[in-house]
């Protein structure tokens, strides 16, 4: 090799090995793991963000000082808002680790779909955070919380949140893409997750909170809010969500209980569901056809019920598929009368079924809804009895 053909190499050898030319020093950096947004009294956003301490995270042993601290801002956008917290903090506000977006109240009546234009469209937030509610609190007091197990609040309203839905249905996660996608869908309206402080805000924020064996003030996974769009307008009751989540197939886990006479409960747990939904048309109408099939365990027995018996399993099935259709029917009875909100997303298979019919209604879909008839069928199936098939009281 010539000198010549020597110093190409090496040239090219400085470009490729020039660095990361946007780098930053973790020192410099203000690791935000949560942000509520809402908006103030005179129609600025308001903007606050949980940041990790790391000198906190980092030991075991216990200190005095909190492991996140809060900042807030305001201004006339979020982008705005984002550069006025400069004002504030010491270091500039990192975003790819970004866990729980708390939207408050007042912007979520207002309507939330421009501000979460700032979340998607900057390359720093990563698409797989929970997009979430504060429900009868404001989001600052949400955030301030300190909570007990998990040193970082948005990981413990994370980790609740996933198990919630993976082991009693009455919430779920939903991510930006999946929110932004429903509210841009003409055939279906969100629904997001409700977040509640359980016990008094003030002492929550103290780190006395976090040394009691019970912790006086908790953050808890509420139910459902219903969106019209991209707006606030209600919240299902427990049986409702979890009728939601067996409607839309989001139904992973739960219980089913209910009583044997004046003797005692029986619980059973639903393991895995099988949801099938079908659009039909009959005489020019649609109607929605919605087929569920379930399996479960026996969980809990407490009945003069002897589960060798194949009419004792038969009658559990029988029991446990009505009372999962009530809640798919309280669900639709709410969706239709109370909020005539598409919160199922039957317009989606109504327009993939017809898409000419769909044409002459989309642009009153949520009218329609209110009268669009919904066929029910489930079916249970109990696998396992446990240990015992009849109560212990009895054996003994």
């Amino acid at each position: 090799m010539n000198l010549y053909s020597k110093a190409i190499f090496l040239a090219v050898c400085l470009l490729l090995l020039s660095g990361c030319w946007n780098s930053k020093e973790l020192d410099d950096l203000g690791i935000v793991v949560a942000v509520g947004i809402d908006k103030t009294e005179d129609d600025q956003f308001l903007l606050v963000t949980q940041v990790i301490n790391p000198s906190e995270i980092a030991t075991d042993a216990p200190t005095t000082r909190p492991p996140v601290s809060i900042y807030e801002s305001t201004g006339d956008s979020l982008f705005e808002a984002f550069r006025n917290m400069t004002e504030k903090s010491p270091r500039k506000m990192y975003l790819s680790q970004l866990r729980l977006l708390v939207i408050g109240r007042g912007l979520a009546e207002e309507g939330i779909l421009p501000s979460l234009d700032a979340f998607y469209r900057d390359h720093e937030f990563r698409t797989a955070f929970f997009v979430t509610i504060a429900k009868d609190t404001g989001v600052k007091d949400l955030l301030k919380v300190l909570t007990p197990y998990e040193k970082i609040p948005a990981n413990k309203l994370m980790h609740s949140m996933e198990a919630v839905q993976r082991s009693l249905g009455s919430s779920k996660g939903v991510v930006i893409d999946e929110l932004i996608g429903q509210i841009l869908s003409k055939g279906q309206s969100p629904v997001l997750p409700g977040l509640l402080i359980d016990g008094d805000s003030d002492i929550g924020t103290a780190i006395e909170n976090i040394e009691k064996i019970d912790a006086p003030t908790q953050l808890r996974i509420d139910n459902l809010a219903v969106m019209e769009e991209d707006r606030l307008i209600g919240w299902l009751t427990p049986e409702e969500s979890k009728g939601l989540n067996y409607i839309t197939g989001d139904m992973k886990s739960t219980t089913v209980s209910y009583p044997c006479g004046d003797e005692g409960l029986i619980s059973v747990e639903v393991l895995r569901t099988d949801k099938s939904s079908k659009a039909k048309f009959e005489d020019g109408d649609p109607t929605i056809s919605i087929e569920l099939e379930l399996e479960g365990n026996v969980g809990e027995l407490d009945c003069p019920i002897d589960l060798t018996k194949a009419e004792s399993i038969e009658t559990i099935n029988g029991e446990v598929e009505k009372r999962v259709k009530q809640k798919m029917e309280a669900a639709i009875k709410a969706a239709q009368e109370d909020f005539g909100s598409d919160i199922f997303g039957f317009g989606n298979l109504i327009h993939r079924k017809n898409p000419a019919y769909w044409k002459t209604v989309e642009k009153s879909w949520n009218s329609k809804f209110k009268e669009l008839k919904i066929d029910i069928q489930v079916k249970a199936q109990i696998r396992r009895k446990g240990n015992s098939t009849q109560p212990i009281t009895k054996e003994e």
